[in-house]
């Protein structure tokens, strides 16, 4: 198993960061599902929190057809978005790996 510099804060890190999107994304769906008219701060919350790709996947929104504008998929995707920069947020933060002794 290959070791890196940072990779316990890394992990740390990309955790505490996926663990709050799928939270808020959770939370922006139940919401959605069972409110009758339901107004999304954790969405807008969600958005800010997946900067820097939030922002462009939220106002790229109004391109999708209105037969497709599901704000159940916008909060997925916005879901997803957050998830992508968790795992870059690891592969970046982790640092170098560590030599190990011995390998040939």
């Amino acid at each position: 198993m290959t070791r890196y510099r940072n990779g316990r804060v890394a992990a740390v890190l990309a955790g505490v960061y996926a663990s709050l999107v799928v939270l808020l994304g959770v939370v922006s769906v139940v919401i959605l599902l069972t409110v009758p008219d339901p107004i999304l701060l954790s969405g807008v919350a969600l958005m800010l929190l997946t900067f820097p790709l939030g922002p462009l996947i939220w106002w790229g929104w109004d391109a999708v057809p209105p037969q497709m504008a599901d704000p159940v998929l916008l909060t997925v995707i916005l879901t997803a978005a957050g998830l992508l920069q968790s795992y870059l947020i690891w592969r970046i933060s982790r640092g170098p790996a560590i030599p190990q002794d011995g390998a040939a």
